[in-house]
């Protein structure tokens, strides 16, 4: 099996080129999937990119091609596409399809990532590469995280007129290495001049993962366990890999995000900023609200601050919420507040719509029963 994108041979059975990740064949129970011609990638890929990245990963595009990055690859394709072709025919199919590769891209676009390539009934997405960004595998988790919760809605919506319909599930496999970027292309689709196995490890992680669920490598795990749960699974060989490969699948996100900030060790230098926050949460204790900034070089110990704050006596008098404003969030409104409100509930990313709100109701009434009336429909237009 010769690759079409760098020509090199392949086992007969391999349904991605060893060396560069690209998809050269399908198996035989899969060969019902739709066929994409390269126009009609661009012209979807094209339709749901954010306003403006086009323009502007193309105007850095001497400064990209020929630069070693650090990416994280998310490989995603349908599990069981023949039975739930047979169910719904080719034109609700085909229809279904579109709708899918929609909700795809829109979650890979809403946490930073490009998608780099559509694979049939798929697609491959970079978080890194052309766009530079921070926290990139934590963003590709997040994102795939989404995928499974829009699946289960989309699959509910259609069960309305199909009640047999099988679930609509994605499985998905994501890895973080070094990469030189070749080419770029008007789409921003990339092509890599050295790749080591970067994309084909995300591509294996993807053909292994059951329906429904994501396994990382331990590359994106040591990055990323401080925020989410994992499962640690048997160690597994994989194509390409002559040793085992340690492999995990991601269960949650983490409702209180862990970072390592040297807690045991003795604070020094900031009792006296330390012994202002104490006097301002008393003070919140006797009915006097307020505003704090903490503020100050990346390093210099606001993390560490906080976390001594959380250990102090009176916070423990208080109820704490806590909101992120994650670099991920820059694009959402009110992405801090909503973070706090979900702490606050207890909703995990995981949730459907309908549970999310009534976790939040549940919670609004045991704090503010004769209030919640009025506070209810307020904080969820919020979070819409």
């Amino acid at each position: 099996m010769k690759c079409p994108r760098c020509q090199i041979e392949n086992r007969e059975e391999a349904r991605f080129c060893d060396s560069c990740g690209q998809q050269i064949s399908t198996t035989p129970s899969e060969k019902t999937s739709p066929t994409i011609s390269y126009a009609d990638q661009l012209s979807r890929i094209q339709k749901y990119l954010p306003r403006g990245l086009a323009e502007k990963v193309l105007a850095q595009r001497e400064k990209i091609e020929g630069e070693k990055r650090q990416v994280t690859v998310l490989f995603c394709d349908m599990k069981g596409f023949t039975p739930l072709s047979e169910k719904l025919g080719p034109e609700a199919m085909y229809a279904l399809m579109d709708e899918v590769y929609e909700i795809l891209m829109r979650q890979v676009h809403d946490f930073g990532g490009t998608v780099n390539e559509m694979t049939g009934d798929g697609i491959m997405a970079l978080f890194g590469a052309p766009v530079a960004l921070e926290e990139a595998p934590q963003r590709a988790i997040r994102a795939g995280l989404s995928i499974h919760r829009e699946m289960a809605i989309l699959t509910d919506k259609l069960r309305k007129t199909k009640e047999d319909l099988p679930p609509i599930r994605m499985r998905i496999g994501i890895h973080t290495g070094p990469v030189v970027v070749g080419s770029l292309g008007d789409d921003l689709r990339v092509e890599f001049k050295a790749v080591g196995d970067t994309v084909v490890l995300a591509a294996r992680l993807e053909q292994i993962a059951e329906a429904g669920q994501t396994y990382v490598s331990r590359d994106v795990f040591r990055v990323t366990e401080g925020y989410f749960h994992f499962e640690t699974l048997e160690p597994t060989m994989v194509k390409g890999k002559v040793e085992t490969v340690q492999v995990y699948r991601v269960t949650g996100i983490k409702e209180k995000q862990e970072r390592s900030m040297g807690i045991g060790s003795p604070l020094v230098g900031r009792e006296k900023e330390l012994n202002r926050l104490e006097l301002q949460i008393h003070r919140l204790i006797n009915g006097t609200g307020g505003i704090v900034t903490v503020s100050g070089e990346a390093g210099i110990g606001k993390s560490r601050l906080m976390a001594e704050l959380r250990r102090t006596e009176a916070v423990k008098k208080t109820m704490l919420l806590e909101g992120r404003a994650l670099s991920i969030g820059r694009g959402l409104s009110f992405y801090p507040i909503i973070d706090a409100l979900k702490h606050w509930s207890r909703i995990r990313e995981e949730d459907t719509d309908t549970e999310a709100q009534r976790k939040l109701e549940k919670t609004i009434r045991t704090i503010h029963p004769d209030e919640a009336s009025e506070i209810f429909p307020f904080i969820a237009t919020l979070m819409e």
